[in-house]
């Protein structure tokens, strides 16, 4: 028995390690969560619709009343009112009757407490404002959809980003592959050459050349780890994984995504960037209705229109704590105010007027805005198709010279078995063969960046980072 839980406690020791392995692998939507919870530019455009939103309501509270509420108590350590008194023969006095042997002092008035409170509480109601508030809340709603467009937006380049990088990821692993079996090609050919030179059945200048050769190579491995370092670092800022590493990533192309867009026109996909739906024009169709909302209000604020509002305000002032303290009603310390007001302004030196001139100026500037913005889009869509089209026509290309590698190949190996060939021209046939492959990949790294580009350009990506705002997740 302790024998078999010995061997149990064995094989779970060495499990462990592999579900462990495993617990640490990302797919493509968990690198997305990621994403959403970490990245600090997505955090930071969340906060930018909380903040959006908190605009609006304070907007939408215009239309509820004001309220306000005042308590003071003051303690006085000496009363500016003492007791108020008088001698009965004072009175007498004054009646012109003869004084009492005897007198006493009568109290006409107690005097002011050591305490005294003050309460009031007032509501003001704006009754008519031209419309101010209601052109304000359209307002800052206006800005508030802006706002989540633009993070919607964000989450659609960040995505598109994602993709890129994972992908040239993917390739590059598959060049450096190719470039290890070049230089492993290379090293065998060197060691033919310099055999073949030492027997002096080779020039000395083939063996540098073979030298060269496999030098090239082990430059060009360098270069693409370098390149690798460089995706890695840019996925562990974008996904917010400090410690991501290569082989933690489980991410396949999806090279259908590149047909889709290929088999499409030009004209249709600039179409679609530049209609109105898409999200670049849909962000400046919102920050032009913000800016007739703000022309609005300004018209509104115009010298001699007033704002009406109502104000109902009640005060009590006395020495008795009111409501709590016994009495406090009697000394009729209370009063009641209705108020009617309005406000206007009659000059400030033309602010006004410049204000509305500043509203139209802005929205003739967001309409010279839009029209760039289809301009810049049909431009990138234009380049970014052609090039993939010039991408997909060298990848046929490669797979052709790749095709007729291996009928080379194969020809070589016929012949070397025959005694025509040697070893070493089927090792330089392997080489070119390794270099037709990394330039097809090469190819394809172009054709998934220019791709992905347009699928962004065109609304074709879709945002799986949900929208957080003070209410939850939209």
């Amino acid at each position: 028995m302790k024998r078999l839980l010995l061997i149990i406690t064995i094989v779970l020791f060495l499990v462990s390690p592999a579900f462990a392995e495993e617990g640490n692998k990302y797919g493509f939507n968990d690198l997305v969560q990621s994403m959403n919870a970490n990245n600090t530019k997505v955090r930071k455009a969340d906060e930018e619709v909380i903040q959006a939103r908190l605009d609006r309501k304070d907007a939408e509270a215009g239309y509820q009343p004001t309220i306000e509420l005042m308590l003071m108590g003051m303690y006085m350590a000496n009363p500016i009112i003492d007791d108020i008194t008088i001698n009965t023969n004072d009175i007498l006095l004054q009646m012109g009757m003869s004084p009492l042997p005897q007198s006493y002092d009568l109290t006409l008035f107690d005097g002011i407490d050591n305490m005294f409170y003050n309460a009031s509480i007032s509501i003001t109601q704006p009754l008519l404002t031209w419309g101010k508030i209601i052109n304000s809340v359209n307002l800052f709603k206006s800005v508030e959809s802006a706002r989540e467009m633009q993070r919607r937006d964000l989450g659609n380049q960040l995505i598109t980003e994602l993709k890129a990088r994972l992908a040239a990821l993917s390739y590059l692993a598959e060049i450096e592959d190719s470039l290890n079996q070049i230089i492993a090609v290379s090293d065998e050919l060197v060691s033919l050459a310099e055999k073949g030179g030492e027997e002096g059945m080779i020039l000395e200048e083939d063996v540098l050349d073979a030298r060269m050769q496999a030098g090239e190579a082990s430059v060009s491995l360098k270069e693409i780890e370098k390149q690798k370092t460089m995706l890695v670092d840019g996925l562990r800022v974008l996904t917010g994984i400090p410690d991501l590493e290569p082989d933690e990533i489980v991410y396949e192309v999806d090279e259908s995504e590149f047909d889709a867009v290929l088999s499409s026109s030009l004209e249709s996909l600039v179409a679609l960037a530049t209609a109105p739906s898409s999200p670049a024009l849909q962000m400046l169709g919102k920050s032009g209705e913000a800016m007739e909302y703000a022309k609005k209000i300004a018209n509104a604020s115009m010298y001699g229109v007033p704002d009406i509002g109502l104000q109902l305000s009640l005060n009590y002032g006395g020495t008795r704590f009111p409501l709590f303290e016994k009495g406090w009603s009697g000394e009729d310390d209370w009063g009641l105010n209705v108020t009617v007001a309005f406000k206007t302004t009659l000059w400030d030196g033309g602010k006004i007027l410049n204000n509305v001139k500043r509203a139209e100026s802005q929205i003739r500037s967001n309409d010279i805005d839009i029209d760039s913005a289809v301009e810049t889009l049909t431009t990138n869509v234009t380049d970014a198709y052609t090039s993939a089209e010039l991408s997909a026509a060298k990848i046929g290309y490669q797979e052709l010279k790749l095709e007729n590698a291996k009928l080379k190949a194969e020809r070589e190996e016929q012949r070397f078995k025959a005694g025509a060939s040697s070893r070493s021209d089927i090792l330089q046939n392997e080489l070119e063969r390794l270099q037709d492959e990394i330039d097809l990949v090469s190819e394809k790294i172009n054709l998934a960046q220019n791709c992905y580009t347009i699928c962004y350009l065109t609304g074709r990506t879709s945002s799986s980072l949900p929208l957080i705002t003070d209410g939850g997740t939209i």
